[in-house]
């Protein structure tokens, strides 16, 4: 499954591939492909993204491509399950393995997609059923297809308004995240 995209492009603007979030080669197209991944990342190497593959939601038993993406920690193994969302606009978890493991819905956690440098885009979803708005903005582009980006992703309670995370991340070229910073809120 592929999504095309067919949008002319500016100086400030580029196609930002699903291959940044996996690690995987870069393509020169600009359409979205489920591509193999097999990936140990992160400073430590405690970071590994395998898929796609085929997952069956609890809730409603629909059967949909996703990348398996675990972190060792002292707590234990972390898994978190993504696939593309939002028409395309990203990447996202449809499920989490912490707190007791919980589905996700029309989660944004990667930007995909013609994206410009400082534009910000907004989703609503939900996590375990609690409401939730999604923000991402794009910090540092770069101007090639294979260049890093740097984007901010902020986690908002719909109900109240109330941020709950803020985090930039990096993504660099056959390397998946390179770099988290954690705004403690």
């Amino acid at each position: 499954m592929g999504l095309m995209w067919i949008i002319p492009v500016s100086a400030n603007e580029r196609f930002i591939p699903l291959e940044l979030f996996i690690g995987g080669e870069i393509r020169e197209d600009t359409e979205i492909k489920y591509t193999k991944a097999n990936k140990i990342f992160g400073e430590k190497k405690r970071k590994k993204i395998v898929g796609p593959e085929d997952w069956k939601n609890p809730q409603t038993g629909e059967i949909i491509k996703v990348y398996k993406r675990t972190r060792e920690g002292q707590s234990g193994l972390k898994t978190q399950l993504f696939t593309v969302t939002n028409d395309g606009q990203c990447i996202g978890r449809v499920w989490d393995s912490r707190r007791g493991g919980r589905v996700i819905e029309n989660g944004c956690k990667f930007p995909l997609g013609f994206w410009k440098e400082g534009e910000t885009r907004s989703f609503k979803g939900s996590s375990g059923g609690k409401p939730r708005k999604i923000e991402l903005t794009i910090l540092k582009l770069g101007k090639k297809p294979k260049s890093s980006i740097k984007f901010n992703w902020k986690l908002y309670n719909l109900s109240s308004g109330e941020l709950m995370d803020d985090n930039d991340y990096t993504f660099s070229p056959g390397k998946a995240m390179t770099k988290l910073n954690d705004k403690k809120l």
